[in-house]
């Protein structure tokens, strides 16, 4: 009885020695006070200088209504490394990216191969790789230094923009650093990122024609003129002088290959990429037919991509869409009983957009496969599926490959 009372005691003694610890001590973690906590970060390029553009968070005090503000601080280094490491120097911060969600790769750094930058966001364990990548057209610094009504801190705005409803609703081809990184060192050292923007609030946007390979016009992010080493704010409109605020849009899509960007798909081709690889969920269909707009709501779709060899050595793909749809809207007008009904959909609609969709993915193929990009993971498939011709395919069969696409629309009811 005795020696049961004695354990007891020991075992209160331990957990207030437990408790005692936990409220007193922080365990070799870095002050808050010391710590620059990243939100995002932009990566552009001067030759062979790295400036890294990151957007640390800024607690306020509580007597200034205890919200967040976020500064912009430029660096430069040889490595990626070396540029966060001027960010203690200059701040007596030490940069911490465990809330690093964005990373933004600017024109100049996708003209060379981006993972010279991206290994760095790989090997730190504190990084995560879901972490969302994106490219630009201009600068990677202009788009972090972007002011948006959206948010107060303009990376949080981008987010939404490459949110899980953009990717269910086939607007935007979004990307994590891990599952770029397994593209890029997978067999077919390819992956796709969406293009980040800025545009005015009350901009109308346009459809996007067929664009060249590499390159591409200014991103129109207002630049921040700030110097190396310099900050800036982002708090919206709080402090923005003559800075206009703009919003973020990604609906085109950039195209790599071992690392560089060599090509990038339109709005409606980087739709048609989403339908023929993700589950998609109440996305919108556009077309014209008979001089009205029409618009699709599209419920559900089944893409379905198989690769096959024959005997007689010929590489095959086939690309099967299904989708079921109605309709969302048409400009025309209609009658109270077909609003309620949802009406009889004529089945040269759904007609006229197999013909389109269809056309578009073929154009998403064409364009990857001009510029060395393998989107729908072919070298994957023909390494596991058909290993025996690897060695004699993997050079070419892009070029050799037959493929068929089959896009079917059925009705809601």
């Amino acid at each position: 009885m005795r020696h049961a009372k004695n354990t007891v005691r020991y075992y209160l003694i331990l957990t207030a020695l437990l408790i005692f610890l936990f409220f007193s001590n922080d365990f070799g973690l870095i002050d808050i006070q010391k710590t620059a906590i990243v939100l995002a970060a932009g990566i552009d390029r001067d030759g062979a200088t790295f400036i890294v553009t990151t957007q640390i968070a800024v607690p306020k005090d509580s007597e200034q209504g205890g919200s967040v503000q976020a500064v912009q601080i430029e660096s430069r280094g040889a490595t990626v490394a070396e540029a966060f490491n001027q960010i203690n120097a200059k701040t007596g911060w030490y940069p911490k990216l465990v809330f690093c969600d964005l990373l933004v790769l600017g024109k100049t750094a996708t003209e060379r191969n981006v993972f010279e930058a991206l290994d760095y966001f790989l090997r730190d364990e504190y990084m995560s790789d879901g972490c969302l990548v994106a490219a630009c057209d201009g600068s990677a610094k202009d788009i972090l230094n972007a002011q948006t009504p959206i948010e107060g801190i303009s990376s949080l705005a981008a987010q939404k923009v490459l949110s899980e409803h953009a990717v269910q609703s086939g607007m935007v081809a979004v990307n994590s650093l891990r599952t770029f990184a397994i593209g890029y060192y997978g067999a077919g050292k390819s992956g796709y990122l969406p293009i980040i923007k800025t545009e005015s609030p009350e901009e109308t946007p346009s459809k996007s024609g067929d664009s060249g390979a590499s390159g591409g016009s200014s991103s129109g992010g207002e630049n921040s003129g700030s110097s190396g080493g310099g900050s800036g704010g982002s708090e919206g409109s709080t402090d923005s002088g003559n800075k206009k605020e703009s919003v973020y849009s990604a609906s085109e899509t950039a195209l790599f290959y071992d690392g560089v960007m060599t090509g990038r798909l339109n709005a409606e081709e980087t739709f048609a990429l989403c339908v023929a690889k993700e589950k998609l969920k109440l996305a919108s269909y556009s077309l014209e037919h008979a001089g009205c707009d029409y618009a699709l709501q599209i419920k559900t779709n089944e893409p379905k991509i198989k690769f096959s060899v024959d005997k007689n050595a010929r590489a095959h793909l086939k690309i099967n869409v299904e989708l079921t749809a109605g309709i969302q809207d048409i400009s025309s007008p209609q009658a109270a009983a077909e609003l309620l009904t949802g009406g009889n959909i004529p089945k040269e609609i759904f007609g006229r957009a197999k013909e389109k969709l269809s056309g578009e993915i073929q154009s998403v193929f064409e364009k990857s496969r001009n510029c060395k990009c393998d989107v729908f993971g072919i070298l994957e498939r023909l390494q596991k599926f058909e290993a025996g011709y690897y060695s004699a395919f993997k050079e070419d069969i892009l070029e050799r490959l037959d493929y068929k696409i089959e896009v079917s629309f059925e009705s809601l009811r």
